[in-house]
């Protein structure tokens, strides 16, 4: 039995394939496609929707930029389902928003960063079944994040000159999330092996 996600997805490509935007024979690789931008989507607007309701939309987008720049060379923790995924993201942005109100200081979040960069540069990139590495990417991906942490530190060091402390918070937030993935998904690995 389809469930609503495979109903819409089908619509999709029927409706694409009728408009002879591509052929039959194409499909399952768009529909692949299809249904990673169409999760993707439902993912953003679900945590856009938490971050408006929690008036958190300015912080949400800071630190969803970090998170994102790190994740996509860190990689890390995947749940097993889609639902799984869903509930999983939505409680690590829940909880990231929910953390902007804690009040620490700056030094204590400079020193997390620190922390967290050693974390990331020791355990990157994490295979899972979703992403399986060869030794030509995980040299990419280390090499990409050196670079990402270079950069991140030299940004992090200006808005600390510039006295911007809730932009550390934030920026500490999102370096944290993706760390904290991380190191789920070194452990998940662990335990599949």
């Amino acid at each position: 039995m389809k469930t609503l996600y495979e109903h819409i997805v089908d619509k999709i490509m029927y409706s694409i394939i009728e408009s002879k935007l591509i052929s039959a024979e194409d499909a399952d690789a768009y529909r692949f496609g299809t249904e990673v931008t169409l999760l993707k989507s439902i993912h953003f607007v679900s945590y856009l929707i938490m971050a408006v309701y929690m008036k958190k939309t300015f912080e949400f987008f800071v630190i969803f930029a970090v998170f994102i720049l790190f994740r996509r060379n860190t990689g890390g923790f995947h749940a097993q389902t889609r639902i799984g995924c869903f509930f999983f993201s939505c409680t690590m942005v829940f909880l990231s928003l929910f953390a902007t109100e804690l009040n620490i200081s700056w030094w204590v979040a400079a020193t997390i960063s620190i922390i967290d960069i050693i974390v990331l540069l020791k355990l990157s990139p994490i295979q899972n079944s979703n992403r399986n590495l060869d030794s030509e990417d995980i040299v990419c991906f280390r090499h990409r994040l050196r670079i990402l942490s270079v950069i991140f530190s030299v940004v992090y060091i200006a808005t600390l000159g510039l006295r911007a402390k809730y932009f550390i918070a934030l920026y500490t937030i999102g370096l944290t999330m993706d760390t904290l993935l991380t190191i789920f998904g070194k452990l998940q690995s662990i335990k599949q092996s």
